[in-house]
């Protein structure tokens, strides 16, 4: 097997492995602060929120070490955060523990676990391990084929999440979190790093960063409150939440196998534009729903058009840095927006506080941050053209001299 492929078949392995154990965390985490701590869905929304405001901060420290330490002893060190998460819960799960929990596993992206939700810390040394290892004809594929199966596996980890009790649930978690680790070993990776502390690509990570920003804001208005809105205000079952999450995943996951496909016909931007563009309408709608099943379509919906053209966007992001620099702005890329996750979540939480409010009798008061999330996507989307549209064209016009 040639060293690239070996190492890429087992960096697929390691993010399937991880992604069982975040999805059984994912969904037996809110689970356990309602049932055992008693927490209301505003108290939840804190904690994501201040998980997410240390992640953030975790994501660009990961990225630094990723250039400037190494691909290898970054990803060890990042990925031993997962592992420590359910052994915490185990030791004892009370309102310190939980806050600790949900720090260091990165617990603060609830329904968003294709965009790198629970453990999405080693985000950007993956990113950069994946750019060492392509090229730009075969990266996009190459990042949809790992985040579908991160992401399928991921569905799996959420539907075990409501098999067992939750004991059973943390052992598990820690078990497989564990195990994932004795994968690192095997991978082979060029010695890339940074000679300095310093930056060529300062523009473009400032650019990646404001974009992040809106798209993390968007995030954390809605995403980490539309499964506990199936848990608070429709009294949804684990089980059938379980179920629906995983179903959710599914489309998602097998939605950006069209990645590559979607960036052939329409192009880097157009592809972000046209998908987050549609995911705005569903979101408007979703506190309108008024049943369950009726939320459920929407909600079925709407993580495929969010996630579908994330490999499109993560292979722009990486084609335009130099190979010693990806680390670092994927890491800004990645604590940008969980940043503004966090500061979203903060902001909506008190909208949550009191389920059954409405504004002025003719809303759900929870339906304010699901407009907010329409006027930042489309401030996102346009953004994106403003920033990328010269560097696009200029892809354009050196893949097709290579191609000439």
């Amino acid at each position: 097997m040639r060293e690239p492929v070996r190492s890429l078949t087992y960096l697929s392995a390691l993010r399937s492995v991880r992604s069982v154990a975040a999805g059984i965390l994912f969904i037996v985490f809110p689970y356990m602060v309602r049932e055992l701590l008693h927490g209301s869905l505003f108290e939840l929304g804190i904690m994501y929120a201040v998980a997410g405001l240390v992640t953030a901060a975790l994501s660009v420290v990961v990225g630094y070490m990723a250039d400037i330490l190494g691909r290898k002893a970054s990803l060890y060190i990042s990925s031993a955060l997962l592992v420590l998460t359910p052994i915490v819960m185990l030791i004892k799960f009370d309102l310190a523990t939980a806050f600790a929990a949900a720090i260091l596993g990165g617990i603060s992206a609830t329904g968003s676990m294709g965009a790198g939700g629970v453990g999405g810390v080693v985000g950007p040394v993956q990113n950069a391990i994946m750019a060492d290892l392509t090229h730009r004809d075969n990266r996009t594929k190459f990042i949809s084929l790992l985040f579908f199966i991160g992401s399928i596996t991921a569905a799996a980890g959420t539907l075990i999440g409501g098999m067992f009790n939750y004991r059973e649930e943390l052992l598990l978690a820690t078990v497989i979190s564990a195990a994932s680790m004795l994968l690192i070993s095997p991978l082979r990776l060029p010695d890339v790093r940074a000679r300095s502390l310093s930056m060529k690509s300062k523009v473009n990570a400032f650019k990646f960063s404001v974009t992040g920003m809106l798209n993390g804001l968007t995030n954390g208005l809605t995403v980490p409150f539309i499964v506990p809105i199936f848990i608070y205000v429709y009294d949804a079952p684990r089980y059938l939440v379980g179920e629906v999450t995983t179903a959710a995943s599914l489309m998602a996951t097998f939605s950006m196998l069209l990645a590559p496909k979607l960036e052939k016909t329409l192009g880097f931007l157009r592809s972000i534009y046209i998908t987050r563009g549609l995911s705005i309408p569903l979101l408007l709608a979703f506190p309108f729903a008024g049943s369950f099943w009726a939320a459920v379509g929407l909600y079925l919906a709407y993580p495929t058009l969010r996630v579908i053209a994330i490999p499109v966007q993560q292979s722009f992001l990486l084609e335009l840095t130099p190979p010693e620099e990806r680390g670092r702005v994927s890491g800004y890329n990645q604590g940008s927006r969980l940043l503004l996750s966090s500061i979203g979540t903060f902001i909506g939480s008190p909208f949550f506080y009191l389920q059954d409010a409405s504004l002025l009798g003719i809303m759900p008061l929870y339906a304010v941050p699901f407009m907010a999330y329409a006027v930042t996507m489309a401030a996102n989307i346009y953004l994106y053209r403003r920033f990328f549209g010269a560097d696009e064209i200029k892809l354009r016009r050196s893949s097709a001299g290579v191609e000439a």
